[in-house]
């Protein structure tokens, strides 16, 4: 696993292979882009950072430990739900973890 995380965040971290941002929307006509068009893609220095630290910080062991903490809590809570709704004549499961998206879209 941390082998193949490596190989990602190697590739991940060169910015024209894989941008933060596209501030522009994609060219509409091949072979039409130059080189200051895709400079103009690509977004600034400063946010590039950010999201490398961040990038960087999600792959460190502590992170993977508490990632793993989290996971077992909402492990237990989603068991509570199911233990308490497995009592109840019409059960309210809609609150349970296993039963919301691993996103942030909505």
């Amino acid at each position: 696993y941390k082998m193949i995380l490596s190989r990602c965040l190697d590739f991940a971290f060169w910015v024209p292979n894989c941008p933060v941002a596209m501030l522009r929307p994609p060219p509409q006509v091949k072979g039409a882009v130059t080189e200051d068009d895709i400079m103009s893609f690509l977004p600034d220095v400063n946010t590039t950072c950010r999201v490398l630290m961040a990038l960087n910080g999600l792959s460190q062991p502590l992170f993977l430990l508490l990632l793993e903490e989290v996971q077992a809590q909402l492990r237990d809570i989603s068991d509570a739900i199911a233990e308490r709704n497995s009592q109840l004549e019409l059960p309210y499961p809609y609150l349970s973890p296993e039963r919301i998206e691993n996103s942030v879209a909505i």
